[in-house]
This record gives C-alpha cells, structure tokens and sequence, in this order.
C-alpha cells in the first residue's frame, strides 16, 4: 500500500508541472476565464490525489473518510472520461488514460474495499453472570 501512497503523492505533485510542458505556442491567447478554470480543476485533481496519498491508512477504519475519497476520486476520472470522450487529439489522450487508471487504480484499492481493516479478534460474547447462591 505503501507504493500506491507514493504514486499518488507523485501523481499530485505531477499534475501541475505536466500540461506546462505540454502546451504548444499554439495556445496563446486564451482568455482569462478558461485558464483560471484549467486550474482551478487541476488544483481539484492535485487535492484529491494528495487526500489519498495522506489519509489512506485512516480510510478503511472510517466511512466517512472513504465517502469523500471516493467523491474526490470521481472528479479526475470523470476530467480524464470527459477528455477521452471529446478531444482528438493524440497528445490529449495519454495523460487523459494514465490519470483515468491512476484513479481507478485508487479508488480500488482504497475506497473499494468496505470491509473494516480489523488488527485485532472481536471480543467474545461476556458469560452471564449467575446470582450468587445464599
């Protein structure tokens, strides 16, 4: 689990420098609005990651903690479902498929399971007691 925390925490730490190195000269010019909301929703998708890499061990003992995992899981798969839906272009597409895995992956393995992580036997059921006998 240790390894899955990591590529998370990697995946969160990539995200921002990732579309950067991408973009051509061709998309300059883009207003205001649009930019702001591409990072606002890649803040969203580096916040979801690094709330996986941070709370994972704590998630399978609390409902809670897995609900809002999973509903910050959805926001990139569905990003990445919504790219690989729409856009052509090839250079789009490959981060769009390793992000959709990393958060499915994820998801799996860390909102999925909804059996409590138990370290320790159930208590058995207490005897019991008689009155006492005069």
């Amino acid at each position: 689990m240790i390894f899955l925390r990591l590529l998370s925490f990697f995946i969160a730490m990539a995200v921002p420098m990732l579309p950067p190195l991408m973009l051509s000269d061709s998309t300059r010019g883009m207003p205001g609005w649009s930019v702001l909301g591409g990072l606002f929703g890649m803040s969203l998708i580096c916040a979801s990651f690094l709330y996986i890499a941070l709370v994972a061990p704590r998630m399978r003992r609390s409902l809670p903690l897995r609900i809002l995992g999973g509903v910050l899981l959805m926001i990139p798969a569905s990003a990445s479902f919504i790219l690989l839906w729409t856009q052509p272009m090839e250079d789009v597409l490959w981060p769009s498929v390793v992000m959709l895995a990393a958060a499915l992956l994820m998801f799996i393995s860390f909102v999925f399971p909804a059996i409590p992580d138990r370290r320790q036997r159930p208590m058995r059921a207490r005897d019991r007691e008689e009155p006492v006998l005069p």
